[in-house]
Formats: structure tokens, sequence, C-alpha cells
């Protein structure tokens, strides 16, 4: 594989050269400070942008278009790093080798730019048939989260724990706030987006990647330099534990506990704190503490689960159980989090994890998404290369795992209780 970065005053092109994969892709970041993005409103917004566009404007129309090219798929995502908003826009089309037109790579990404270029817009409103029905497939989007129980205790819970960041916000707005986009400030959003973000461009598969920048740098133009740095860690302080209950419609009690993280280095971020926390919690099978504790040993939970999200500074524990055994898996929590901080870990199941670790490592590097990604964030956040992990994670020790318990700090434990039903 070779890996290439070409950079450029409105954006960068990151590339990995590889022929492993009969498919090619290629992805635009928008990235900003999300504390200055109206979520409602740029989630619309990048539904509004695969959609239709002005020289499509139709949903037949453009499936029409993307039959001549054998059905590349496109696709976009808001996702966050810290206080980094990502807006992306991929594209998924056949290795051109495969194809007999020898323009085929050009036409595809001439397709893809003039998607994202010439939106389905007119004098500063939005083509109103498709405002009006991705708005209200978002506001049903919106929802889903209350069909699962889990779902809804975490969002719920980080509403209340984080009511003024980022953190206790979705990412794809409220109600309320889509209710007050327009087809004029959607528009807005769109010249804003190009305007005031950061823009990187993610290339993989097996092309001659000076070809793909001729072809870029003819289809695509981003007159904006944008400079700012956005932070992508976000600090959640250590703090006075509190408990919250409520009532809720599920047949099923949520428990929800969150955990502040210190300040890890760089190595304890990249690689102990993969290891500590399959050991804990996350760790697929049977055999890591909590699962062990809640489940196997003791039967006090239907599923329990966990989520590191690192670059917040918080750890949650979520598990699904009887309202009446609550406090008792509290008290298994609890001795399994003390156990990581005091080195109550065994050796053995160390071991055992790095090889897991490892080994899921290699089939991340079969994806051509996680390729890229990887390469990606390790250019612009430090995260550590496949490479690098082969080489680091066999150095973890217990200590090691031992100074990152000693790092989370309790500070949230949220109950959705269970409604209650009379007996027949």
């Amino acid at each position: 594989m070779n890996y290439k970065t070409y950079k450029y005053d409105t954006y960068n092109i990151y590339t990995i050269q590889t022929d492993k994969f009969k498919n090619c892709y290629i992805e635009l970041n928008f990235r900003e400070d999300i504390r200055d993005v109206n979520l409602s409103q740029r989630s619309l917004l990048g539904s509004l942008m695969i959609h239709t566009s002005k020289n499509y404007p139709t949903k037949r129309e453009l499936a029409v278009a993307k039959e001549d090219l054998y059905n590349p798929y496109m696709s976009q995502n808001i996702t966050r790093v810290g206080y980094n908003l990502f807006s992306s826009f991929s594209l998924d089309f056949i290795n051109p080798k495969y194809i007999s037109e020898q323009d085929y790579l050009e036409k595809c990404l001439a397709f893809y730019f003039d998607i994202l270029l010439n939106p389905n817009q007119k004098e500063g409103h939005w083509d109103e048939k498709s405002f009006n029905l991705m708005k209200d497939q978002l506001h049903l989007a919106m929802d889903e989260y209350k069909e699962r129980p889990t779902s809804f205790a975490i969002q719920e819970s980080k509403k209340e724990l984080f009511p003024d960041s980022i953190l206790g916000k979705r990412l794809v707005g409220e109600h309320e706030q889509l209710e007050e986009v327009t087809r004029e400030s959607v528009c807005e959003e769109y010249d804003k987006m190009f305007a005031e973000s950061k823009c990187d461009i993610l290339i993989i598969g097996n092309l001659n990647m000076d070809e793909v920048i001729k072809y870029i740098q003819k289809y695509f133009y981003k007159p904006s330099i944008v400079q700012k740095e956005i932070p992508l860690i976000i600090e959640t302080p250590q703090r006075k534990c509190k408990e919250h209950q409520v009532e809720g419609p599920y047949t099923q009690t949520q428990l929800v506990v969150y955990y502040s993280i210190d300040e890890l280095s760089d190595w304890e971020r990249n690689f102990a704190s993969q290891i500590f926390f399959r050991i804990l919690g996350s760790s697929s099978g049977m055999n890591d503490k909590l699962t062990d504790y809640l489940r196997v040993k003791n039967s006090l939970c239907y599923f329990c689960g966990s989520s590191a999200a690192l670059r917040d500074s918080v750890y949650v524990i979520y598990v699904g159980l009887n309202k009446e055994s609550v406090n008792e898996a509290q008290k298994w929590i609890d001795k399994a989090v003390l156990e990581m901080a005091n080195g109550q870990i065994d050796e053995e199941m160390i071991e055992i994890q790095k090889s897991k670790f490892l080994t899921d490592l290699r089939l991340r590097e079969d994806s051509i998404y996680g390729l890229i990604d990887n390469y990606y964030f390790h250019e612009i956040s430090g995260r550590a290369m496949y490479d690098e992990y082969i080489a680091e994670v066999p150095k973890i020790t217990k200590q090691a795992l031992q100074k990152i318990g000693k790092k989370l700090h309790k500070i949230y434990q949220y109950v959705l209780k269970e409604a209650e039903h009379e007996d027949n």
C-alpha cells in the first residue's frame, strides 16, 4: 500500500493506493466547530444534497445517471470527534480496471462533484418537494431512538448529565429546531458549510492517484481558506456522583453509569486503553469483568455493555435488568472498576485480550473503509497506524492498565425504571 497526502490551500487530499479491493472509495469531509452549527439544519442539508441535485432534479433522474455508471453508491453522514463536526459525503464505485470505458473514473468523479456543487436550489430557495420530503423523514428519524430502551436511557441520561454541553446534544438535532428550518435557511447553511469548514478528501483504491488529483482539481473548487484549529479533546471533569431515577414505558429497567476519565497520554489513549476496556467490559465473549460478575456468576441482567468515548473523556456502562436488581448490580459494577484500579487483573486475561485485539485489528485491515479512516485520523489527530498497534500492544503491562483504572471517577448513575404491570 502506498500512502500519500496532497496539501493545497483550501483542502487536503489523503490517498491510499492499494490493489486489495475490487471497489474504490472517495469521501469529502467538511469539518468545523460543532458549537457553531445548527445541527437540525445541517442534518437536513446532508440528506437533501444526495437526494436530488440541480442537474438531476428527480430521484428517478438521479437513479438513471447512477445506472450509467454501474450504480455507484453515494451516501452522507454526520459524525463528531471532540468539538469537530464532520459532514461527510462519499461515493463507492467499481475499480475502473473492471470497466471497459476508458473514461469511467473521470465520469464517476465528475458525477460525484456535480452532485455536491450543484444542489437542487434556485434563487436562494431549496426545491420545495425535496425539502418537505426530507424534512418529514428527519422528523421520523429523530424519534427512532425511543423504540429501544437502551438507546432511550443513554440519550436521556446524557441530556440530564450534560445539559449545557455538546455531549448532551444529538447530532440529528431536535424537533423544535428542525421546525424552524426553511427552504431559505438551508441554502444559507450550504453556503456556510463551504465557506467556514475545513475540507478534506479521502481516496482509496487501485488507482493512479496523480490522475485522480488531476480530476479533482478539474471538477472541484472551494474558494475559502480555513485555518481555525478545533479541539479534538473534550475534558469531562471529575465531580460528585449524582443519581437520577425516572419511570419509563418499557418492560425492562435500564441502568446507565457514567465515569469521567482523567487526561490520558497518547500512548494510553492509543494502546493501553484498548486492552483496559476490553478486560473491564467491552470484549467479545463472556469473560470480561462486567459480564462475568453481572451475568455469568450472579444472573443479574439480561445484557450489559460499555462504551469508552476517550476524546470526550467519558466511559459509560449500560445494563438491562429487573428494577429489583439495580442495587446489587451497582455493587458488582463498583467492584469491577475498583479491581481495575487496584491492579486485580489476571495476567492470562491480559494476554488473551491482547491476542484478541490484534486478531480484530487484522480483520479491520481487510476493510477499505477502516483503512482510509485509520490513515485519515492518524494524520489529523494522531491515531496510531495498524503497524504501531502491532508493535506497542504486546508491551502493555498490568501496571499500565492499573494506571488507567485510577483515572476513572464515577460521576452519574441513571435508572430508567420499567413500567408497572398488573397481574391478570
